[in-house]
C-alpha cells in the first residue's frame, strides 16, 4: 500500500485494512547532510508536520535519522527533537531501551509534548500534553540501535506476529492458527543484527555520533559551555545501567579528557542524570527488594507468603545463580563477544526471573500492584497510530514501528562505577521510583542510592539525611525525597512503573528541579555544594488510602497481544472473532466506549481547556507551603495569583 503524502492527523481514520502494509523507500523530502565531524556519517531529517500537536504552534520540531556506517552496513538511529514551550538553553535527552523498548513509548505514553486520544470509532487524534517535559526543556528522544524507528540495513519486508512478539522473514500468509489482526505484513530493520550491537561501548559510540551530528547540524540547541544546566540525560527502567554508561562515555570523549578526540567534535557536557524506576543498577538490592515489596510494602498488601519468597533469594545465591552469572558477565574469562553476551543474557534473565513467584501467585501487574496483571495503562493506542500511513509519511519513515527487543547490550561494565565517577565530577544524580511498582520498586531504588553514596566519604551522611516532603503545589505532597549535595532519591506516591503517566504533574516538577539544580523537595534555588534535606529518617509513609481503589478493566491491544490480552481474548483474536477499534480488540462493537465513559482509568480525549496554563514550574519553601493533601492523584494547576508560582520557565532558566 502506497502511503498518502497528506500529513494532517487530526481527522485521521484507522481501520483493520490499514494493518497490512509495506513501507515505500525513504521519503525524498528528507533533507540529508554530511556530519561535520565525520563525512561518512549523514543526517536525514524533516519537519514532521501534523505528526505531533504541541502546546504552541511556534515550537519547532525535527525528526529523522543519523546514518552511521558499521561493519560494511549502515545503522540509522532515529531521533525526534521538540523545542521547549518557552526559550531556554536546556537540552534533555530521553532514552527508553533497556531490553528493547523504544523511546517512542516515553514520548507518547509518558512525558512527550503530545499524546494520542480516541475521538470516535476508528478515529484517533493527537493533542498537546499538559505536563509534557517540553514545558521546561528542549527535548531529544532517541531510539537505540534496531529499536522502534531505528534500523540497520538492509531493511526487509516481513510479517509481524503480535502473539509471539516476533518478526518473520520473508513475509508469510496468515497462518491457520492466527488472524490478520495478530499477523501483519510490514517493513522492518534487517533480521541480521550487527555484531557490535551487543557491545555497550559500541552502542555508546553510536549514540555519541548521533549527538555530535545533531548538535553540529542544529548548533542553536547546543548548551553553552558555561551553563549550569548543560545537557541532561534521563532514562527509565532497565535502561538505567546503559544510560549511566553512556553518560560516562560521553564525558570520556570530550576534548579536555580525550587526547584522541578530533578537533571537530563538540564537548557533550552531561550535568544531570535522571533515572526513573531504575532497574539493574544494584542486582543484589533488586533481588532483596522483591521480598520486601511482597511481604512488607507500605500499602499493607500481602502479595506473597514467606514460603513463596524463598525461591527468590535462593535463585540469586545458588551456584551458577544470578550472582555468579553477573560476576562472570562483568569479569568475563572469555575474550569472545558472543560468549560474553550469552553469559550476560543469562545473568539478566536470571535477575528478572526473580519476579516469577510474584507472577505465579498473584494476578497483579508487575508495573503497578494496584492493577490486574493485564494492565490497560498507560494507553497503547499509539502503536496503531505510529503505523498509520499518514504518520509514517509525516516523519518519512522507511520502516514500520515495532517495540521488539534487539540483542541486549552486554552490560559487562558496572554501572555503579560509572555513576560514582559522574557524581564525583559534579553531575547531578537523581533516582525516583513509584511506590506501586513491583518490577523496579522503590525499595530497590532507595538501596541503590545508598550503595552509590557508600563509596564516598563526602556522602557518608546520605543514609542519615532526612526525607523531606515533595511539595508539588500548595495543596499536594507528591512523595518523599532525600537529597544530599548532587545525589537524591525520591519515592513518588501512588505511582507505578510509569510515574510520568501515574503522576504527571509530580514527575514533571521533579524533572524540572533536577535539571535546574534546585531543591527537589521545594523547587527553591539552593547551593548544592552544601545542601541537604531535613526530615524523617525513612520514606515509610503507609496507609491503604494511597492505593488506587478503582481497578481498571484490561484492554486487548492487537499489536501487543501477548502482553495485554487475557487467555480468553487471545483465543478470540486468533480465531478472528470480535471487532478491532482503534487498535483494540472488543467482543462486539457495543463494548467500545469513549475514554471517560469506560472503567479503564483513561481520561477523555478532549483537548485541554483554553484556561489551562501550559507553561511554568512551581516553587515554594517548607515554611511557606502547608500542603493539606498527600493521597492519590494530582491536583489541578493553581492560579498564579494565589501562590508562589513561576508562570514562566524563562524567568527561572535565564538566571542560571
Amino acid at each position: 500500500m502506497l502511503l498518502s503524502r497528506s500529513v494532517r492527523l487530526f481527522c485521521a481514520c484507522f481501520s483493520v485494512t490499514a494493518l497490512a502494509q509495506f513501507v515505500p523507500l525513504q521519503d525524498a523530502s528528507l533533507t540529508t547532510l554530511n556530519a561535520a565531524h565525520d563525512p561518512n556519517i549523514t543526517i536525514s531529517y524533516k519537519v514532521p508536520k501534523g505528526a505531533c500537536k504541541t502546546a504552541f504552534d511556534t515550537q519547532k520540531q525535527f525528526s529523522g535519522w543519523v546514518n552511521i556506517p558499521v561493519e560494511g552496513r549502515s545503522t540509522s538511529l532515529f531521533f525526534w527533537f521538540i523545542e521547549a514551550r518557552e526559550p531556554t538553553s536546556t537540552l534533555t535527552i530521553w532514552l527508553n531501551g533497556g531490553t528493547g523498548g523504544s523511546s517512542m513509548s516515553g514520548f507518547w505514553q509518558e512525558n512527550g509534548p503530545c499524546e494520542v486520544v480516541e475521538k470516535d470509532k476508528d478515529h484517533l487524534e493527537v493533542k498537546a500534553r499538559e505536563w509534557g517535559w517540553d514545558r521546561a526543556s528542549n527535548m531529544l528522544y532517541i531510539d537505540l540501535p534496531s529499536v522502534g524507528f531505528s534500523y540497520t540495513t538492509p531493511i526487509t519486508n516481513g510479517s509481524y506476529d503480535s502473539y509471539n512478539a516476533t518478526t518473520i522473514f520473508p513475509p508469510e500468509p496468515v497462518p491457520k492458527w492466527s488472524s490478520p489482526w495478530a499477523f501483519m505484513n510490514g517493513t522492518f530493520s534487517s533480521p541480521y543484527p550487527l555484531n557490535s550491537s551487543a557491545n555497550t561501548t559500541a552502542t555508546a559510540r553510536l549514540v555519541w555520533h548521533l549527538l555530535q551530528t545533531f548538535l553540529s547540524t542544529f548548533p542553536q540547541y547546543n548548551t553553552p559551555s558555561n551553563s549550569s544546566t548543560g545537557i541532561s540525560l534521563f532514562a527509565k527502567g532497565t535502561t538505567a545501567p546503559l544510560a549511566a554508561l553512556l553518560a560516562s562515555y560521553f564525558h570520556s570523549q570530550n576534548p579536555s579528557t580525550s587526547s584522541t578526540t578530533l578537533s571537530t567534535t563538540l564537548p557533550i557536557k552531561i550535568t544531570s542524570l535522571g533515572l526513573l524506576s531504575p532497574c539493574g543498577l544494584d542486582p543484589l538490592s533488586q533481588a532483596q527488594s522483591y521480598v520486601t515489596m511482597a511481604l512488607n510494602n507500605t500499602f499493607h498488601l500481602p502479595l506473597l507468603t514467606q514460603d513463596q519468597t524463598t525461591p527468590i533469594m535462593s535463585a540469586y545465591h545458588r551456584r551458577r545463580g544470578c550472582s555468579d552469572l553477573l560476576l562472570s558477565c562483568r569479569h568475563p574469562s572469555s575474550s569472545t563477544n558472543s560468549e560474553t553476551l550469552l553469559v550476560c543474557l543469562q545473568a539478566w534473565e536470571c535477575i528478572y526471573g526473580l519476579t516469577i513467584p510474584y507472577q505465579q501467585h498473584t494476578s497483579r501487574s508487575l508495573y503497578d500492584i494496584s492493577s490486574p496483571s493485564f494492565d490497560p495503562l498507560p494507553n497503547q493506542t499509539y502503536l496503531t497510530f505510529l503505523n498509520s500511513p499518514k504518520f509514517l509519511s509525516a516523519i518519512g519513515s522507511p520502516i514500520n514501528f515495532t517495540d521488539l527487543p534487539p540483542p541486549l547490550p552486554a552490560l559487562g561494565d558496572d554501572p555503579l562505577v560509572a555513576i560514582k565517577e559522574l557524581l564525583s565530577q559534579g553531575v547531578r544524580i537523581a533516582l525516583l521510583s513509584g511506590d506501586r511498582d513491583y518490577l523496579c520498586n522503590w525499595y530497590s531504588g532507595q538501596s541503590t542510592s545508598l550503595s552509590i553514596a557508600g563509596s564516598f566519604s563526602r556522602y557518608s551522611a546520605f543514609h542519615t539525611t532526612g526525607y523531606a516532603p515533595l511539595l508539588i503545589n500548595k495543596t499536594y505532597t507528591g512523595g518523599s525525597t532525600r537529597q544530599l549535595f548532587n545525589l537524591s532519591f525520591t519515592r513518588v506516591y501512588d505511582a507505578g512503573h510509569f510515574p510520568s503517566h501515574s503522576q504527571p504533574e509530580t514527575t514533571f516538577e521533579i524533572f524540572s528541579r533536577i535539571i535546574l539544580g534546585s531543591s527537589i523537595s521545594t523547587g527553591e534555588k539552593v547551593n548544592l555544594a552544601s545542601f541537604a534535606t531535613k526530615g524523617t529518617p525513612e520514606a515509610d509513609k503507609t496507609g491503604p488510602e494511597l492505593l488506587a481503589t478503582n481497578v481498571p478493566n484490561a484492554r486487548c491491544y492487537i499489536r501487543k497481544v501477548a502482553d495485554t490480552c487475557d487467555d480468553e481474548s487471545v483465543r478470540a483474536v486468533l480465531r478472528g472473532e470480535g471487532v478491532v477499534i482503534n487498535g483494540v480488540w472488543y467482543n462486539s462493537v457495543g463494548d467500545w466506549q469513549l475514554p471517560g465513559q469506560r472503567s479503564d482509568g483513561e481520561a477523555a480525549g478532549e483537548a485541554a481547556p483554553t484556561s489551562t496554563i501550559m507553561t511554568g514550574i512551581f516553587t515554594t519553601s517548607l515554611s511557606a507551603a502547608k500542603p493539606t493533601s498527600s493521597s492519590g492523584g494530582f491536583s489541578s494547576w493553581d492560579n498564579p495569583a494565589r501562590g508562589l508560582l513561576m508562570v514562566s520557565v524563562l524567568a527561572g532558566l535565564l538566571l542560571l
